[in-house]
C-alpha cells in the first residue's frame, strides 16, 4: 500500500518510525516532510502537500503527525477526498476506517508512543470501510456533499514553504 506521510518538528520522532515500519512491513512510503529539526514548518503546509498526493492518487492512505494530531487533522480536513482523524489509540484509528472511511490518521507526539503508533498505522492500513445498512440518508448525502468542499491545487504557499526541504 502506499501511505503519504508528513509532520511538523513536534511529530519528527513519530513520524520516522512509522516510515520505518511501513517499508520494514512491505508499504510504500511518501514522505513529504519535514526532514529534520532545522526547518520550521506550519502544519496547514504538511498536511496541503498530503492532502495533494492523496487527491492526485498517488497514496492510499495518509499518517500526519505533529504535537497532538489535532492541528494536523483540522487542517488535513479543509482539503477535498480527505477524511482525518486524529486518534490516540489502535481502537479508535480502526473505529474511524471501519465506521467513518478516514483516509488520513492523525497523532500526536505528545500523547501517542511510538509502539502505540505503529499499532495504530497497522490497524488503519488492514481495516476497510464496513457500509453498515441503516445509516439515515441525511448522513450519508453529508459525506457526499463534503467532499466537494475544498480542492487542493498544490501550487500555493504550502509549496513555497517546502521548497527549502526538497
Amino acid at each position: 500500500m502506499k501511505v503519504v506521510v508528513g509532520s511538523v518538528v513536534k511529530g519528527l520522532t513519530l513520524k520516522s518510525a512509522i516510515v520505518e515500519w511501513l517499508e520494514e512491513n512491505g508499504h510504500e512510503a511518501i514522505d513529504v516532510g519535514v526532514y529534520g529539526t532545522d526547518t520550521f514548518v506550519k502544519f496547514p503546509s504538511v498536511a496541503e502537500r498530503a492532502a495533494y498526493v492523496l487527491q492526485q492518487g498517488d497514496a492510499d492512505l495518509a499518517v500526519l503527525c505533529c504535537g497532538s494530531g489535532t492541528g494536523m487533522s483540522l487542517a488535513a480536513n479543509k482539503f477535498h477526498d480527505v477524511c482525518a482523524v486524529s486518534c490516540e489509540s489502535p481502537l479508535a484509528a480502526e473505529f474511524a476506517r471501519k465506521v467513518n472511511d478516514a483516509n488520513c490518521l492523525c497523532m500526536g507526539q505528545s500523547l501517542v508512543a511510538v509502539d502505540v503508533a505503529k499499532r495504530m498505522v497497522e490497524v488503519f492500513l488492514r481495516a476497510r470501510f464496513q457500509d453498515v445498512p441503516g445509516i439515515p440518508q441525511e448522513v450519508l448525502n453529508f459525506w457526499d456533499e463534503a467532499a466537494d468542499e475544498i480542492i487542493a491545487d498544490g501550487d500555493t504557499a504550502a509549496d513555497v514553504e517546502m521548497e527549502t526541504l526538497d
